[in-house]
């Protein structure tokens, strides 16, 4: 249970944590976590951060960066959870994942997105987003991969600032990943 003081630093930092907004949480979101669903901490930063120098510098395996995305969200705690946005059939097995520009989806399958990255059952995030591959970074720092707000639920919702996504690329930092930075503006 956190103090007043410790909520107060991270709605600072990330934002308070609220329930999910755009369409809110899928039933199947309240009971299935991906399969690839980590918390991020110096050993799965070392991991994470291996795939994706190598997923860069290999021509073959550009295509799964490019095609697919990472979700991150911090939840109430302040704890980064990230996975691989997969899917899952009806009765809850993972399929597998479907390209980011691909819209439909046959109906008998559902997308784990951002809320199923929540342990809690009431799926309070303080916010969310992807980390992309796009090697056009605006600073010309060499980083390939980018950190965006991108999620409809999390990331987007009113009062999501710049400064708490930058907060976020910090916690990123602190555990040897560096990602430049596109701020969505939220809607």
């Amino acid at each position: 249970m956190l103090s007043d003081e410790e909520r107060q630093e991270l709605d600072m930092l990330y934002g308070p944590a609220r329930p999910a907004g755009g369409n809110g949480v899928q039933p199947h979101e309240l009971t299935l976590h991906p399969r690839s669903w980590q918390k991020l901490d110096s050993a799965s930063a070392t991991a994470l951060d291996a795939y994706l120098a190598r997923a860069a510098a290999l021509h073959l395996s550009n295509l799964f960066p490019e095609i697919f995305h990472l979700l991150w969200i911090v939840d109430e705690e302040g704890d980064l959870w990230f996975s691989v946005e997969e899917v899952v059939d009806q009765s809850g097995v993972t399929i597998g994942m479907l390209p980011k520009t691909v819209q439909a989806r046959p109906l008998n399958l559902m997308k784990l997105g951002h809320p199923a990255l929540i342990a809690d059952p009431l799926k309070l995030g303080r916010i969310g987003g992807e980390v992309v591959f796009d090697p056009d970074d605006p600073d010309d720092s060499g980083r390939n991969f980018c950190l965006t707000n991108a999620s409809g639920r999390y990331g987007l919702r009113s009062g999501q600032r710049r400064e708490h996504l930058q907060s976020v690329a910090g916690k990123f930092e602190e555990n040897g990943l560096s990602f430049w930075l596109d701020f969505q503006t939220p809607r």
